[in-house]
């Protein structure tokens, strides 16, 4: 007689609760990411715990970035500056010219930019790695209005005032008026009225020298001065300029033309020029040994 068992079909309390555990959306998302996550992770702790594995690690990421940057695309090969003048465009080839070539991740652009703006007659610059090799350096100046001859030496203003840079030789910026004496700086725009009165002459014009702070002179060739006083000098001068145009008095042996006080001009000069400019009428004259 043949026996049959009976198999009960439902599952084991085990097995039960394991299938409503992965019916939980949490658990099945810690099985699925949440373990293999941290098992990478305790993996690389490991690993990385080992002083070696580290310096191993260091030198691979080192030897890839130097491979990156020694690559050519990388490589800047000439320095070009554009919208500077000769003089500064020279100063910062010093600086920054000996650099190359050099890799474009080796060079700090906005250290360089600082330093390029840190130059008082810089008014804006960009500093750009281009494509080809070139790092541009793009320069907006500020232009020099006047030269300002000091006991230091020559400097560039600007219109505002601004002292922009030191220069050795006035014939560089030959174009530029020069201006002397302290308190200079605080008349400009009485010293550019000045300068447009002296258009006339201008080819004789050698500067405007501030005396006392106070008042200018405007020194010619050959060592000739105009003194004009502190008050309106502006129209005093235009009125030497047309004595001058009828007596010739730019033309004569004179050394200064003193009209500090405009009733009463005073010309100075040596004593050979006495007798042929006591035919101007109205002038007072005193003269001196050179």
């Amino acid at each position: 007689m043949d026996t049959y068992v009976a198999v009960d079909p439902a599952p084991s309390v085990l097995s039960y609760r394991m299938q409503r555990l992965w019916l939980t959306p949490i658990f099945r998302a810690f099985v699925r990411v949440g373990l293999p996550a941290v098992s990478i992770v305790g993996l690389v702790w490991m690993f990385l715990s080992h002083d070696e594995n580290r310096a191993y690690l260091r030198g691979l990421v080192q030897e890839a970035q130097v491979s990156v940057q020694n690559q050519p695309v990388h490589q800047l090969q000439t320095l070009t500056i554009e919208g500077a003048s000769p003089l500064l465009a020279q100063e910062i080839r010093t600086e920054f010219g000996d650099l190359f070539p050099i890799s474009a991740f080796e060079l700090d652009l906005e250290a360089m930019r600082r330093w390029i703006m840190d130059i008082a007659s810089v008014e804006h610059a960009a500093v750009i790695a281009s494509p080809g090799g070139l790092l541009s350096v793009q320069v907006s100046e500020i232009a020099p209005e006047f030269i300002w001859r000091t006991v230091e030496g020559l400097q560039l203003v600007s219109s505002q005032g601004e002292v922009l840079r030191r220069v050795e030789r006035r014939a560089d910026f030959a174009h530029l008026p020069l201006i002397a004496g302290e308190g200079a700086l605080e008349a400009l725009p009485e010293a550019r009225a000045l300068l447009q009165t002296a258009e006339p002459v201008v080819d004789r014009l050698r500067g405007l020298v501030r005396i006392g702070e106070r008042r200018w002179d405007v020194v010619l060739l050959d060592g000739q001065t105009i003194a004009l006083p502190e008050a309106n000098p502006d129209p005093v001068l235009a009125q030497v300029l047309v004595l001058s145009a009828a007596q010739d008095l730019f033309e004569r042996d004179i050394l200064m033309m003193d009209f500090r006080n405009p009733r009463r001009p005073t010309l100075r000069l040596r004593p050979q020029a006495l007798a042929g400019l006591k035919q101007v009428k109205g002038v007072t004259f005193s003269e001196f040994a050179k």
